[in-house]
């Protein structure tokens, strides 16, 4: 080689030329969240130093459940955006093992502990035997005067004694050190159970032409966090309006804080499927199955136990009615209860790590195992540095008081609790998009990572209603309150559960429906004992005849009312009569009591107005005719 100097110089010449990537971490907090009804849409806006050149910005703390395609970056200064990548953390997975090796080290330690109790109670047994052994004096030579053998009896008792109080001591101290390895072990189990994936990081490639400030936007849809709503309707009689509470279930699990945040609920589901669906030709022939329909339902409640593998409860299971806005929370004990729309055939079950199941309804008690979703990830950048550990974010409340549950709500002045001024609901404006309705909550909010359903009135109405009692005595013999509603369709409502309350009390749970509804909203009160209805067979009518060919069977029925109110009520009642579908059989209506007969589905209707104390008596009889022989179940 010729010039080896020159060749040296030449190659670092290159070297400072080339120029090099700075790697800027940035941690951004959240400003404005839109929660959807499955998902949500967080932004965060940051600025930035950058330096002249190339440099990679590495936004951290995001987290690891964000979808990879909704990721959007926007940037105002003078740069151009190379490249905008995901990449995964694992320095919290790291510190979590390390955290588990220094249980696992004092477990260690505490069972060692135990080990020599237990040694020292076994030493102290035998010393006690020893001495009960030896307190007997069995003198050959001569007989021990009393004075020696009170000596005697005196050091025996109070060695006995001295040992009784060391093993008292020994236990007890056993017992803390018991107590401390449950207490160790409980912790080791929530670290080992948790399976966390690492936090995510936006790595955002940038090139500008010299040094500056740059603004910065990152959103992007998250899993496991959402909303659903549920109500709270009160009557407070027959003649007064019927109020609605609307409310918001927020709840998220994202492993992010979301500190004061600019907040809006949408109506919107972005996870349910865009694609309008395509009728399939309809094949028929024999031995072919026939349509499925969900089994006989006892009301409306579907209520169970969630738990996983290890039949372990899960808290905070999303249970949810696909394609409505029905849902609930599993409680501490895994335990959920859930009202459904009458046409609901199946029941979404969802927790991080856990693979989501659809399961048809089949009785109303589903309980659910949860299986592990043990995929692992592919094609992961493991990046690992130091972090500082930052005090967690505690919650707050300054300067309001509504009825929210769990949120923290800041302004500029203390909050003043006086329980004689009635809770108002949140300031919320809502607006209607092309695909729902969005409510935008004009105070910050604070929601913790936590998966604790977060409660947040978002409305309060009252609605003129008529009220209108129903019964139907060949199912339930009770009778039902319902309260008509006009003008409804103004509210904006979704579907979801509603906790009944009527005359200052509790009735129990219904479902609000309003995607089946007409410009009238059937809302059910509950149960009405005060109206009381009787339905019995009067032996005296039924009979079975045999003429020529053919027998005939008559039934009868009395159905008797009573109004047992202080005011008049309008009842509608129901029942029945069998519709033959065959010529050689036929139904003959005897009596209907004044009611009125749909011939095509059989069913006899009655309007009644009943006064203070009325009682009503009503019959309904009619006559069935078939052929000899042939076996038919008549009621």
């Amino acid at each position: 080689m010729k010039h080896p100097r020159k060749l040296l110089s030449v190659c670092l010449l290159c070297c400072v030329a080339a120029p090099l990537s700075a790697q800027l971490k940035v941690s951004t907090q959240a400003e404005k969240v839109t929660l959807f009804i499955d998902g949500a849409q967080v932004t965060r806006t940051k600025q930035v130093d950058i330096p002249a050149g190339v440099s990679t910005l590495v936004f951290t703390g995001l987290s690891p459940y964000l979808d990879d395609k909704s990721m959007q970056v926007t940037a105002k200064g003078r740069l151009t955006v190379t490249a905008v990548n995901r990449q995964f953390n694992f320095t919290d997975s790291l510190a979590v093992s390390q955290k588990q090796q220094s249980l696992q080290a004092e477990l260690k330690s505490i069972e060692k502990q135990q080990q020599e109790q237990h040694a020292a109670i076994a030493l102290l047994n035998a010393e006690r035997d020893m001495v009960k052994n030896n307190s007997t004096l069995n003198g050959k030579d001569a007989t021990p005067s009393p004075a020696v053998i009170r000596e005697v009896n005196q050091y025996y008792a109070d060695r006995l004694k001295a040992l009784s109080t060391r093993e008292l001591t020994l236990k007890a101290q056993l017992d803390e050190l018991d107590r401390k390895h449950d207490r160790l072990n409980d912790e080791l189990k929530q670290l080992t159970d948790k399976r966390e994936k690492p936090m995510s990081e936006v790595v955002v490639g940038i090139t500008a032409p010299a040094a500056g400030k740059a603004t910065f936007t990152l959103s992007y849809y998250v899993k496991n966090a959402g909303w659903f709503p549920s109500y709270d309707i009160r009557s407070t009689g027959l003649d007064n309006p019927v109020s609605i509470v609307y409310k918001a279930n927020l709840f998220q699990n994202t492993r992010e804080q979301w500190q004061d945040v600019a907040l809006s609920l949408s109506s919107s589901n972005p996870s349910v499927g865009n694609v309008a669906p395509q009728l399939k030709t309809y094949w028929l022939d024999y031995g072919l199955a026939a349509p499925h329909y969900k089994a006989q339902l006892i009301g409306n409640t579907i209520s169970g136990v969630i738990t996983d593998g290890t039949r372990e409860p899960i808290i905070g299971a999303s249970i949810s009615v696909p394609g409505t806005t029905v849902g609930a929370i599993s409680d501490l004990e895994g335990r959920y209860s859930l009202t459904v729309p009458d046409d609901a055939t199946d029941i979404r079950y969802a927790y991080i790590g856990f693979k989501t199941q659809t399961k048809p309804i089949v009785s109303n008690v589903m309980n659910v195992v949860m299986e592990e979703d043990v995929q692992a990830l592919e094609e992961v950048v493991v990046v690992g540095y130091g972090t500082e550990k930052k005090k967690g974010l505690q919650p707050k409340i300054r300067g309001f008081s509504g009825r929210v549950a769990g949120v923290s709500i800041s302004t500029k002045n203390d909050v003043v609790f006086e329980e004689e001024i009635p809770a108002e609901p949140l300031d919320v404006e809502q607006t209607q998009t092309q695909t729902g309705y969005e409510y935008d909550i004009k105070l910050p909010y604070t929601i913790s990572s936590e998966n604790k359903p977060v409660v947040a009135e978002i409305g309060h109405y009252d609605v003129a209603a008529a009220y209108i009692y129903q019964s139907t005595p060949k199912l339930d013999k009770d009778a039902f309150l319902t309260a008509q509603l006009t003008g409804w369709e103004q509210l904006n409502l979704l579907d979801g559960e509603a906790n009944i309350y009527f005359e200052d009390t509790f009735i129990g749970k219904s479902v609000f429906n309003v995607h089946t509804q007409s410009d009238t909203l059937s809302l059910s009160l509950g149960r009405d004992r005060r109206i009381s209805v009787q339905r019995v067979k009067e032996k005296a009518y039924t009979s079975r005849q045999f003429i020529g060919n053919n027998q005939t069977q008559t039934l009868a029925w009395k159905i008797t009312v009573r109004n047992t109110r202080q005011e008049p009520v309008t009842l509608t009642l129901y029942d029945q009569l069998p519709v033959s579908r065959n010529n050689s059989i036929t139904v003959t209506p005897e009596e209907l009591g004044g009611g009125t007969l749909n011939e095509d589905n059989g069913t006899v209707t009655w309007l009644l107005t009943l006064q203070p104390g009325e009682q009503r008596d009503l019959s309904l009889r009619y006559r069935v005719k078939y052929p000899k022989g042939r076996s038919l179940v008549i009621e």
